[in-house]
């Protein structure tokens, strides 16, 4: 495993330990885009913009990390809101989140990238951008 993967990956395990912190969900964010960075130069191409518009077209969630990641004025940032959780997920919760949900009235925090009125969790991205980045060889049989 390269040393920008591991990084990314361990970033990504500290902030799903840390499921509430988005300065380590931005940090494992942004491991995640330098490790694009680093499979361009080991690419031996010479665009770098071309390299990463081309990663962005595989993949929604590395295009909205990258969105994130250019922390341009109006673009998609972080935020930490009440994520309405349905009684047919309960069983999908861990405990302390389920009785944060009862007493909260079937809400949770969580940690979300929103873009205008949309929001993704930012875990799932994390994850779904980690698999197009680096994915996980065949098994071929």
């Amino acid at each position: 495993m390269t040393q920008s993967r591991q990084a990314a990956a361990a970033a990504i395990a500290a902030a799903r330990a840390a499921p509430l912190s988005a300065k380590r969900a931005m940090l494992a964010a942004l491991l995640l885009d330098a490790a694009a960075d680093a499979l361009f130069a080991a690419s031996g191409e010479d665009d770098i913009l071309a390299f990463r518009a081309r990663l962005a077209a595989t993949s929604p969630a590395l295009a909205l990390l990258f969105a994130l990641c250019a922390l341009r004025d109006g673009g998609p940032h972080l935020v930490t809101e009440a994520v309405t959780v349905p009684p047919t997920a309960y069983a999908t919760l861990d405990i302390p989140d389920l009785m944060v949900s009862l007493y909260n009235h079937r809400t949770v925090q969580r940690v979300l990238i929103a873009d205008g009125d949309k929001r993704w969790d930012v875990h799932e991205v994390l994850a779904e951008a980690m698999v197009a980045l680096y994915p996980p060889p065949s098994r071929g049989g």
